[in-house]
């Protein structure tokens, strides 16, 4: 929660264009199919890795994105270790190039 300063489990899906997140009841149980954040991939979404804290289960990330009505946002996201955060980011900033660049670019002959 933003406010509370508490952590919320949630589902998340990456697809071509989105991340989303799904609210969960109990572990591996979903609580609606509606997603809780819609975030639209593209250039504009920014990724960063946070500090590790003492603290905390897990690797902390924050992903900054413009939401639909053109409003800054910012949300903190626990992957379980390191080495999931580093894959999670890695597959978003992937996912932010659209497909048609990622086609050309991987098609351009390398000498």
């Amino acid at each position: 929660s933003k406010h509370m300063q508490h952590w919320r489990e949630r589902f998340m899906v990456l697809t071509d264009t989105h991340l989303l997140t799904f609210c969960c009841e109990s572990k591996g149980e979903f609580k609606t199919r509606k997603a809780t954040e819609k975030i639209r991939l593209g250039f504009g979404v920014q990724i960063q890795s946070l500090p590790m804290s003492s603290s905390k289960r897990g690797a902390e990330f924050a992903v900054s994105f413009r939401n639909e009505h053109g409003e800054a946002r910012c949300i903190k996201l626990l992957a379980p270790s390191e080495e999931a955060r580093s894959r999670w980011i890695h597959e978003i900033t992937k996912a932010k190039i659209p497909a048609r660049v990622r086609m050309a670019t991987a098609e351009l002959p390398i000498y």
